[in-house]
């Protein structure tokens, strides 16, 4: 896998306006496998002994990362770890819970 810098001609217009970070941890699945979204180009890098095993375009298919997480919940059983809410309502839901402790 090469590195390339980035440079004006390697960047987007969507990725100068974009306020997310270009990679979100999705989670590490029940077999161990990381799930990296990369949001410049809405992909999925799937990590596994070290190596990507995966890479999965999100908008060749017309797919969400939120699909995404819902088909390895049904392929793999789900996160062991999941890092990224898949709604605003979970991020609330989870936010009012540690304020109450």
């Amino acid at each position: 896998m090469s590195v390339q810098p980035r440079t004006h001609e390697t960047v987007s217009e969507a990725q100068t306006t974009d306020p997310r970070a270009d990679y979100i941890s999705v989670g590490i699945d029940n077999e161990g496998a990381h799930h990296v979204y990369r949001t410049t180009d809405e992909s999925v890098h799937v990590i596994e002994n070290g190596e990507r095993t995966v890479r999965y375009d999100l908008e060749d298919v017309e797919k969400t990362i939120d699909d995404w997480i819902d088909y390895i919940a049904d392929r793999r059983g789900g996160f062991e770890a999941q890092y990224l809410f898949k709604t605003m309502a979970d991020a609330i839901v989870g936010a009012v819970e540690v304020g109450d402790q």
